[in-house]
């Protein structure tokens, strides 16, 4: 049989499974907005924006031909190197005005280095972007070369053009960030899966009765899984050993797997969400009647953002950074799924939330609802507003028991 608080939890997963839906919708005609601004076809002599939008759309446009691609890169330079070796034959047979013709051969080699860069790099995101779309062991190897070639000829034009490099810095320091991202996805990738083995290890541990119980108190995992799946079950009389242990544990497995995201985006956007994900935390704990069970607090309300966490870091897992942004930007199934999952798990980290407010502070469904959305919200003035809001709340005779919402 359903319970209340059962029922209640489904219709917040079909909340958030909407409010994700809605989320992809928008995330499509964002992309297709984005890409419509992108040409099907580049000009042979430039070398395309490395951005990873712009990069997916070259290789999904072109994966069909797949090695009729590689092979233009490869001729583009024959043709180009045919055509010096063409000029440099006939120097001394066209022209008097040798200055004015050794530029011209200048401008030729200078063609067939770029057509060679241009090459190696064509030949990196095709096979590293095959590798990220079908896992292929070859195109694993295929990328790693061309990308210690493509690295070895930036280094050359770069020197032999000190005086008129075909190159913006712009455009070399673009190049080389993309390089560095790509060179940092295999270790990226095992620390990814230490993180993800770690969460779901201790969430396996925290199975009710799968450790036995240590001088009639639970292990720390106990509460870890808990607060994630069952946290109507929480209540202060529980007991769990191991908590100096956990809570720091798990702090700082979320703060590494933040420093895990600044690998392959900026490292503002682990911040803010490091920010957006400790503040309301802090906020809550602050605001609880039992200060004094801080690594209790801390592992709770830490709990539910683990699960998101395992979300996106088990992602980056499989095939690396890169992965994650090829998926979200090249398939629109994968698209759906991750928001819809997203969302989820948002709201119901929102909604357990209220739960352990109630639970761990004896507030009213009101005042709990009221302390998580200023602790989320507006951080700065939860000081003291959902404390009175409390208090005022005891004044009146509210009753602190009932209530099945939050229970």
């Amino acid at each position: 049989m359903i319970t209340r608080n059962k029922l209640i939890g489904i219709i917040v997963l079909l909340a958030g499974l909407t409010a994700g839906y809605f989320a992809s919708r928008g995330a499509n005609a964002l992309q297709e907005r984005l890409l419509s601004n992108f040409p099907a076809f580049y000009n042979e002599q430039d070398i395309p924006d490395p951005s990873t939008t712009n990069l997916s759309t070259i290789y999904v446009h072109s994966k069909e031909h797949f090695n009729e691609v590689l092979i233009q890169g490869s001729n583009a330079i024959r043709e180009a190197a045919r055509r010096r070796n063409l000029l440099i034959q006939a120097r001394d047979r066209v022209t008097d005005n040798h200055a004015a013709y050794d530029h011209l051969i200048l401008q030729s080699e200078r063609t067939v280095d770029l057509l060679r860069l241009q090459d190696y790099y064509g030949q990196f995101y095709m096979h590293y972007y095959r590798w990220l779309d079908s896992g292929d062991a070859q195109s694993a190897v295929q990328y790693k070369l061309s990308l210690g070639q493509f690295k070895a000829t930036l280094d050359y034009i770069m020197e032999k053009q000190q005086e008129d490099p075909a190159l913006s810095p712009g455009e070399v320091e673009e190049l080389r960030l993309a390089i560095q991202i790509v060179e940092q996805s295999n270790r990226t990738m095992r620390w990814a899966r230490v993180v993800v083995v770690v969460l779901l290890f201790l969430l396996l541990m925290g199975i009710p009765g799968l450790i036995r119980d240590n001088g009639y108190k639970r292990f720390a995992s106990t509460l870890y899984f808990d607060s994630v799946f069952r946290p109507n079950r929480i209540s202060d009389l529980n007991r769990w050993h191991s908590m100096q242990r956990m809570a720091p544990a798990l702090l700082l497995i979320y703060l590494f797997s933040l420093v895990i995201c600044t690998s392959f985006i900026s490292w503002k956007i682990p911040l803010l969400f490091a920010a957006l994900g400790l503040i309301p935390v802090i906020v809550l704990i602050a605001m609880s009647d039992k200060k004094q069970k801080l690594s209790a607090l801390l592992i709770s309300f830490m709990a539910p953002m683990m699960l998101v966490l395992i979300l996106v870091i088990g992602i980056v897992a499989v095939r690396g950074p890169n992965f994650f942004w090829y998926q979200i930007w090249g398939e629109e199934v994968f698209r759906g799924l991750f928001f819809s999952l997203l969302f989820m798990l948002i709201f119901r980290k929102l909604h357990v939330y209220m739960i352990l407010v109630r639970k761990w502070s004896t507030s009213t469904q009101s005042a709990s609802a009221a302390m998580v959305w200023g602790g989320i919200w507006d951080p700065n003035s939860v000081g003291g507003d959902p404390v009175l809001l409390v208090r005022a709340k005891r004044k009146h005779g509210r009753s602190e028991q009932g209530g099945a919402f939050f229970a």
